[in-house]
């Protein structure tokens, strides 16, 4: 053993990087050594063949310890503990290690896997110095950094990696997330344009427009995909519309994100509805999903077969304005989506209170307009959104 110690300083010395030196200690120990982050991601490791053990091969085939496993490791590996053999995992026993840094605080896990050598005839000194490279090289590589690890946070959530949210509660307390805080996913499609040229133009441009908004980026399917953490004002709305007009992309916002670890449903919710705005309107913009949320049933349909869902009579309205450059329809969605309000109306179209009055009469007269009644009302307020929605003019007066 002493030999073996004598052996492994000198690979400890000679190798220039954390694989290196584990591939050198397998020649001595034959047995398969990992690294694995917080992540579950394993950042290094050797294991030349498959083993009678398919927790372990399954691990080393994916590139990271699944949910299921990890879990089991940190049950029986505490936060305190320094290290434990383990025989619950599978029938090979297993050296776990914390990694941890001065604090105290866990990095990472090390896991030697019993082959040929016994775990008790490994030199604690030599699992000491090990450790250490662990930690440095994990410190090196950045997968410690904040800005690294709240993206494979992010990553976790969109693939639906957290099935247990007592887990998911544990990261959000280590990276200081602040859940109290409204969050929006931003997902961009780059239209069949997707080149080192056009990411780096579009990540510089986010980067700059949002600045310390964003919490996390990331690519899937092709597609950028933002979480932010501050809801977009009309001035970066514009600016966002002229990038994506410019560079012929679409893109889509959510609604606020109330609930984190729900982010993959929304993602997948909100990725099928930007398939079918961009199939049904097909404009280079920013679709806001809030303001099409009361028509989402129709988005299946044509342009030509969402008119017949129009009321004939508010068709008629649209038509006028159109032609005679007036505003009828918006005085008739803002007088009833403010519940009659004459006040209101008027202050939210700027103009006085007795021109709305007039213009609310001249309606009346002119397209028999009934506002006595509930039903037609509410069906009023959905065909001027299905308008304002083949306008793309929803922003305009939200609710």
């Amino acid at each position: 053993m002493e030999n073996m110690y004598e052996d492994a300083f000198k690979i400890f010395i000679k190798s220039k990087n954390l694989n290196n030196i584990i591939e050198g200690l397998y020649s001595l120990i034959h047995n398969p050594i990992a690294v694995i982050n917080n992540d579950f991601q394993l950042v290094a490791c050797h294991s030349p063949f498959l083993f009678d053990d398919e927790t372990w091969n399954e691990s080393i085939r994916m590139g990271y310890v699944n949910y299921a496993t990890f879990k089991k490791i940190r049950e029986t590996l505490k936060p305190e503990d320094n290290y434990k053999i383990v025989t619950t995992l599978s029938s090979n026993r297993r050296l776990i290690v914390n990694i941890k840094n001065e604090k105290g605080e866990n990095l990472g896990i090390l896991i030697i896997l019993e082959v040929e050598t016994k775990l008790e005839d490994i030199s604690f000194d030599f699992i000491k110095i090990l450790t250490e490279l662990s930690k440095k090289y994990i410190y090196d590589q950045n997968f410690a950094k904040t800005s690294d690890t709240v993206k494979s946070f992010f990553m976790s959530l969109l693939d639906n990696t957290f099935t247990d949210k007592t887990i998911f509660l544990q990261k959000v307390k280590d990276l200081k997330i602040d859940l109290k805080k409204s969050y929006y996913l931003l997902i961009l499609d780059f239209n069949e344009q997707f080149r080192e040229d056009t990411k780096a133009e579009t990540e510089s441009f986010f980067n700059t427009l949002l600045k310390g908004n964003i919490l996390a980026t990331t690519y899937k399917n092709g597609d950028y995909i933002l979480l932010i953490n501050e809801q977009l004002n009309n001035d970066m709305i514009q600016k966002i519309n002229d990038f994506l007009f410019k560079m012929r992309f679409y893109m889509i916002q959510s609604n606020r994100i109330i609930d984190l670890f729900s982010l993959n449903k929304v993602f997948l919710e909100e990725y099928k509805i930007f398939m079918l705005l961009q199939k049904t309107l097909g404009e280079y913009l920013l679709y806001n999903l809030v303001d099409y949320l009361p028509i989402l049933p129709l988005l299946t349909y044509t342009k030509e077969e969402l008119i017949n869902f129009i009321d004939p009579n508010i068709y008629q309205v649209f038509l006028y304005d159109q032609a005679n450059k007036s505003e009828f329809i918006d005085t008739i969605y803002i007088y009833l989506v403010t519940n009659k309000s004459l006040n209101e109306t008027a202050k939210r179209l700027y103009m006085h209170k007795n021109t709305i009055t007039y213009r609310l009469e001249k309606i009346k007269e002119l397209f028999l307009i009934d506002f006595h009644s509930y039903n037609k009302n509410i069906n009023y307020i959905f065909s001027v959104l299905i308008i304002y929605f083949l306008q793309r003019k929803l922003k305009a007066y939200s609710i």
